[in-house]
C-alpha cells in the first residue's frame, strides 16, 4: 500500500496543486493513465477528493495538466543542453538529449512507450501541443543563429517535431538504434542539414 499523507487544511492553493501534481506524475508514471485512481492521488496529495476535482475536475484535465509540465520541463533541459551551441549541433543534441530523456525519466517512458491510452487523451492537444512546441524550438535555433527565414525555419522544425514524435511512438525494434548517440548520429546527417 503506497505511503499516504495527512491531509492538509492550511496548505496554500499553489501547495496544493503542486502536491497533486507531484502525486498524480508518480501514479501515472506507476500505474499508467488509464488505471491511475483519482482517489490514490488525493491520497498521496495529502487532499481531500473534493480539494482535487476543485482544481483538476476529471483524469484527463490532470494528465493534461501534468503533461505540459513534464514537456515544459523537459524543453526547459533541451534548451540549457544546447545553450551555446551552433543551430546544426543544436539539433543534433536536443535529438539526442530528447531520446535521452524519454528513455530515463519514468513518466516520459510509460506515456511514450507503454500507454497507449494517451493518445485517446491527448488527441484534443496534438495540434497544439506540435505548434507550441515547434514555435519554442524555432525560437531557440533562432538564438544559436539559425538565419533562414521564419517560415522556413518553422516547417523545417515541424518536420523535426513530427519525425520525434514518430520515433517516440514507434520505437525502433533493433535497441542499439535507441541510444542517445545514434538518435544524436541521425540527427546529425538528416535532420540538421534542414537548418541553417
Amino acid at each position: 500500500m503506497p505511503a499516504t499523507r495527512k491531509a492538509r487544511i492550511t496548505a496554500s492553493v499553489s501547495e496544493q496543486e503542486r502536491d497533486i501534481l507531484d502525486a498524480a506524475a508518480a501514479e501515472f508514471a506507476a500505474v499508467g493513465v488509464r488505471k491511475a485512481g483519482m482517489d490514490e492521488v488525493a491520497r498521496a496529495a495529502g487532499v481531500s477528493r473534493s480539494t482535487l476535482y476543485r482544481r483538476f475536475p476529471n483524469k484527463e484535465a490532470l494528465f493534461r495538466a501534468v503533461a505540459l509540465e513534464t514537456f515544459e520541463a523537459g524543453l526547459s533541459r533541451l534548451e540549457e543542453a544546447v545553450e551555446g551551441m551552433p543551430p546544426r549541433e543544436a539539433v543534433a543534441e536536443a535529438f539526442a538529449r530528447g531520446a535521452e530523456m524519454v528513455q530515463t525519466d519514468p513518466l516520459l517512458r510509460r506515456v511514450v512507450h507503454e500507454d497507449r491510452t494517451v493518445r485517446e487523451v491527448t488527441s484534443g492537444v496534438s495540434a497544439l501541443f506540435i505548434e507550441m512546441v515547434t514555435a519554442r524550438i524555432a525560437a531557440t535555433l533562432r538564438s544559436a543563429g539559425a538565419t533562414m527565414a521564419d517560415d522556413d525555419l518553422l516547417q523545417a522544425v515541424e518536420i523535426h517535431v513530427r519525425v520525434v514524435m514518430s520515433y517516440l511512438e514507434v520505437p525502433a525494434s533493433d535497441p542499439a538504434h535507441s541510444t542517445s548517440d545514434y538518435a544524436r548520429a541521425v540527427a546529425r546527417k538528416h535532420l540538421a542539414p534542414m537548418i541553417h
